[in-house]
């Protein structure tokens, strides 16, 4: 929830106080990368063992904890152990950094909120971690206080937002809108055209929808040999091409039987 606050107090309104979810492409790859540690598994030792050199480096896998201090309960991806006895929380996203190697915002205040929460639950916590799938990498957040204050502010900001009725108004011309799961029901540009809040008075940005036109293709002939060859799909069977299609026409390949697909 703090996560999609920060990217957007307005996302934030719609699926937390309004129960208006809607998913797409991101949110599906988000739920495949977590499938590695959504399974718990390990057992996080309590705050006054993890100094025990038999322990370091264990983890644990989708634990839960909960803060009374902050008034959140946090599900982390993984805790490590490290040899100094402090412990580590690492969160798993899809995607990469931003171009300075640094975490996105919202990524950044999940973390730091789950090493607050951790804290409260009496355990040493310096820094935090987000490992990002597509670059393979993990980016290290140290904990301060100054980041550890500004992230209990935003809780408190989070508070005041889920109290109101009305959602707060759309971003203006964000980058973040077009791959936004919902979009389609917060119509940002729209919005924005109507209340006259675009300054550049620029029209809103088309939702596009998916392309209704290319097709499955069926492959049954036996011994057949599937391959890609200048933007076509084509077919073949010792040597006679049996078949070619252009690319972009097609949805799915479906191989039913002795049928074998190039590299």
């Amino acid at each position: 929830m703090v996560n999609e606050f920060v990217y957007c107090p307005r996302l934030f309104h719609l699926e937390w106080v309004q129960s208006r979810f809607a998913s797409n492409d991101d949110v599906e790859q988000g739920l495949y990368v977590h499938r590695v540690v959504d399974e718990p598994g390990g057992t996080i030792p309590d705050p006054d063992e993890t100094h025990s050199e038999l322990l370091a480096g264990r983890t644990s896998r989708s634990v839960w904890s909960t803060s009374q201090q902050l008034g959140v309960s946090a599900k982390i991806d993984l805790v490590e152990v490290a040899e100094d006895g402090s412990v580590v929380p690492v969160d798993y996203k899809k995607g990469t950094p931003d171009r300075n190697g640094r975490p996105w915002p919202s990524d950044e205040v999940q973390s730091v909120l789950q090493a607050l929460v951790l804290r409260d639950a009496g355990y040493s916590v310096s820094t935090a971690e987000i490992w990002y799938d597509e670059s393979r990498q993990r980016v290290v957040i140290p904990i301060d206080d100054a980041v550890a204050t500004r992230t209990r502010q935003t809780v408190a900001d989070l508070r005041s937002v889920a109290a109101s009725d009305a959602a707060p108004a759309p971003l203006v011309n964000s980058p973040k809108c077009p791959r936004c799961s919902l979009v389609g029901i917060c119509l940002p540009d729209e919005i924005n055209a109507l209340q006259n809040r675009g300054a550049d008075g620029s029209r809103p940005r088309r939702i596009v929808p998916s392309n209704p036109d290319p097709r499955p293709v069926y492959i049954q002939e036996q011994g057949s040999v599937v391959t890609v060859r200048g933007g076509r799909l084509e077919v073949f069977r010792e040597k006679e091409k049996l078949d070619s299609l252009r690319l972009i026409d097609v949805g799915q390949v479906c191989l039913q039987g002795n049928v074998n697909v190039t590299p």
